[in-house]
């Protein structure tokens, strides 16, 4: 049993998916239906980590039923075999959890529940025609819902606050990434381009991380607004049209249907980015944005790297602040997107919007859900008046970034 990846360019792009399979090697029912269902709108690193968990929960049944039975106990709603499943899973989780591991029994065990509770309900839905009552199978779910949707394998450690970083981080990782500085720690005049153009983004835009990997040269668009007399720019934050397969291990991607989204771009970061790939981007053999030095889509792990390089740059002084702000001693592309949000929302604030419609705005622009909690934890954090210290309400047009701009420029 296992979860198998299926990719072959001989089969249509709609059977090239995520599958869980049985000790023969075949398909499990009740997992490919939740896959067809809800797999659509998942990342491929989302719905794998689901799937294995899927894949988990099943192996945990067979062995303590002596029988791979998890897909009969679910087709036949066997209420009291499936509760007896699920106690006995939690516990074993909780009990590897508290061995010290460091896998997310949490996450594993809520997918698992979801993924009963949803076939159980739709279990529900076919057998209303049957001999059982529609409320002895709605009872019997809301009995499991209210004895397992609430219970943690272990207690998650307490959350960083959400926080825009140190206003000295940010000058100092403006100067490091700085193509021309001194301080910038890559050789390759490229790959000091290419790093500085993803860090503005990530900084300028708030997008994700993998976001940023998947965006095709084409993304940034333009068009003549007659009613403010100049174009007006944007960036399409979406999947590659263009790529029928990834070559990357970890492939990135949008996170949900809501991340499908175009937000606005200043005009010099617009041009600071066409002159990255008008440069130094070089020929590719695809169509996406940013490469690496071997002629291939750049890979998550080497943003990691990036920023890692970055962070091993900063002052003495910047550091400082930046670990008794943050608890950290590195930046993260989230980071970025962190203090873009909490610059974003003062923005929008600052124009006179009222703060529901300020978050709902909010919302748009990073791409979260209508029920995510985002929005207010960056209600909070808004407030923090040290960035004033750095930007204004210039922070697109900032002066230094256009004066290098134009240096390069005129080479």
């Amino acid at each position: 049993m296992t979860v198998q990846h299926i990719r072959s360019p001989n089969l249509p792009a709609d059977f090239n998916s995520i599958v869980v399979t049985d000790t023969r090697g075949l398909p499990r029912y009740w997992p490919t239906v939740w896959e067809a269902l809800h797999g659509n709108a998942l990342r491929k690193s989302t719905l794998s980590g689901k799937l294995s968990a899927i894949d988990r929960l099943y192996r945990f049944v067979a062995d303590l039923m002596d029988e791979d039975c998890l897909d009969s106990l679910l087709f036949e709603s066997k209420y009291s075999e499936i509760e007896s499943c699920l106690e006995a899973y939690f516990i074993s989780l909780r009990n590897e959890a508290g061995r010290g591991n460091k896998s997310n029994y949490n996450r594993n065990w809520k997918t698992a529940f979801e993924f009963v509770r949803e076939i159980l309900i739709r279990n529900q839905v076919q057998n209303q025609n049957s001999d059982i009552s529609f409320n002895y199978l709605n009872r019997k779910i809301k009995r499991i819902e209210r004895l397992y949707a609430s219970l943690n394998v272990k207690r998650r450690p307490r959350r960083r606050p959400v926080r825009a970083l140190p206003a000295s981080v940010i000058e100092d990782l403006y100067e490091i990434a700085d193509p021309l500085s001194k301080r910038n720690p890559f050789r390759s005049e490229s790959h000091r381009w290419r790093n500085y153009s993803l860090f503005l983004l990530y900084l300028h835009q708030g997008i994700r991380r993998s976001e940023a990997l998947v965006l095709p040269v084409d993304a940034i668009k333009q068009e003549w607004d007659q009613t403010i007399a100049s174009h007006r720019y944007w960036i399409n934050v979406t999947e590659n049209e263009y790529e029928i397969e990834d070559p990357r291990f970890l492939t990135p991607g949008i996170k949900t249907d809501l991340s499908h989204r175009q937000i606005p771009l200043s005009r010099s970061l617009s041009q600071l980015i066409q002159f990255y790939l008008d440069n130094y981007r070089g020929r590719q053999p695809h169509s996406f944005m940013f490469a690496s030095n071997r002629k291939q889509p750049l890979s998550v792990p080497s943003i990691n790297v990036i920023f890692d390089r970055f962070s091993s740059a900063l002052a003495k002084t910047a550091k400082r602040d930046l670990y008794s702000r943050q608890g950290v001693e590195k930046v993260t592309p989230h980071d970025c997107r962190h203090t873009c949000a909490v610059f974003r929302l003062r923005q929008f604030v600052d124009y006179g919007l009222e703060m529901e419609v300020a978050l709902q705005n909010l919302r748009v622009f990073f791409g979260w859900s209508k029920n995510s909690d985002m929005p207010r934890h960056y209600a909070r954090a808004f407030f923090e008046d040290r960035l004033n210290s750095v930007w204004n309400s210039q922070f697109d047009e900032r002066v230094t970034m256009l004066r290098q701009l134009s240096s390069v420029t005129s080479y």
